[in-house]
């Protein structure tokens, strides 16, 4: 909130504890203060002996799920367009809330969403997830042709009513080495992902597919894409992150507002130093308000 690229943009309100606040102000030696855009609310969760950085705990796990329900409450009743919500410990949350698999599940479990993609920006890069956070064996088993087309369909969307692309350019990726070749190292791309992609077709024109991903990200870095779909997690951020892993953002496809958090994770090991880089926040921040206000709602 002291960036001055961030001043004016919009109506701030900051959901936490505190003393968590106050002692993480006191880390950057930046002054925490209201007024002028910027409003605190606080959850009454941890106490000041609370506060112990870089540890994970039950009660720290649960404050943290307690300030986005918050800011859920928020977004329900009106008083905010837009979240932009801090990097999450799953394994602190599930301490508490068993079975919690993310931010992005979370969210669209308390608004009905069914239809929801994950996404993720960084440098030249837009790519979309259709499993997330799931083991690697299980990817094969969890693709099929309706969450395939779903993704693309949300992906196409967002490209033009989000980040107004007239007619978006999507890339899907096969999931086997080479696109299978044929079937002859797999055939998911030959009995689930090409008959996916030729069902998306009919409403979005411009997708093509399925092709290697090293061939894909090769595309879009070249500018010749403004979007991938990716079959499984490291499949579509290795690439991403290895170019833009300080800056990328994730945003949430497919929610009744605008939802988004820096794409890197919690880093406990430099928590409380003050010696963390605010540029994703601030990029992810900057990222809602426009698309906050090309949906029609000012900047939250």
């Amino acid at each position: 909130m002291a960036s001055p690229a961030l001043r004016g943009l919009a109506d701030f309100i900051i959901v936490g504890d505190l003393p968590v606040l106050s002692a993480a102000s006191r880390s950057v030696r930046v002054p925490l203060r209201q007024g002028a855009g910027i409003r605190i609310v606080d959850a009454g969760v941890m106490k000041a002996r609370d506060v112990r950085f870089g540890r994970q705990s039950k009660l720290s796990g649960r404050a943290s799920l307690e300030y986005l329900d918050i800011a859920l409450d928020m977004i329900e009743g009106g008083e905010a367009d837009c979240i932009v919500n801090a990097p999450l410990s799953k394994e602190a949350v599930s301490l508490s809330r068993r079975g919690f698999a993310g931010h992005t599940e979370y969210i669209a479990a308390r608004f009905g969403i069914k239809k929801f993609a994950m996404m993720l920006i960084g440098g030249p890069l837009r790519v979309a997830l259709v499993t997330r956070h799931i083991p690697v064996k299980d990817v094969p088993a969890a693709l099929s042709r309706a969450n395939i087309t779903d993704c693309i369909k949300i992906s196409h969307g967002a490209m033009k009513g989000l980040f107004g692309i007239a007619e978006p350019r999507i890339g899907v990726a096969s999931l086997n080495p080479h696109g299978g070749e044929g079937g002859r190292i797999g055939t998911e791309e030959i009995r689930v992902i090409g008959p996916a992609v030729r069902l998306a077709r009919k409403t979005c024109p411009g997708v093509i597919g399925p092709v290697s991903s090293e061939a894909l990200f090769y595309s879009a870095y070249r500018g010749r894409l403004d979007c991938i779909v990716a079959m499984y997690h490291d499949q579509g951020l290795t690439p991403l992150k290895m170019i833009a892993r300080d800056e990328s953002i994730n945003v949430t496809l497919g929610l009744p507002f605008p939802r988004t958090s820096p794409g890197h994770g919690t880093a406990f090991d430099i928590a409380g130093k003050g010696i963390a880089g605010s540029g994703p926040m601030e990029e992810s921040i900057k990222l809602a308000a426009r698309m906050a206000a090309r949906s029609g709602k000012p900047p939250c």
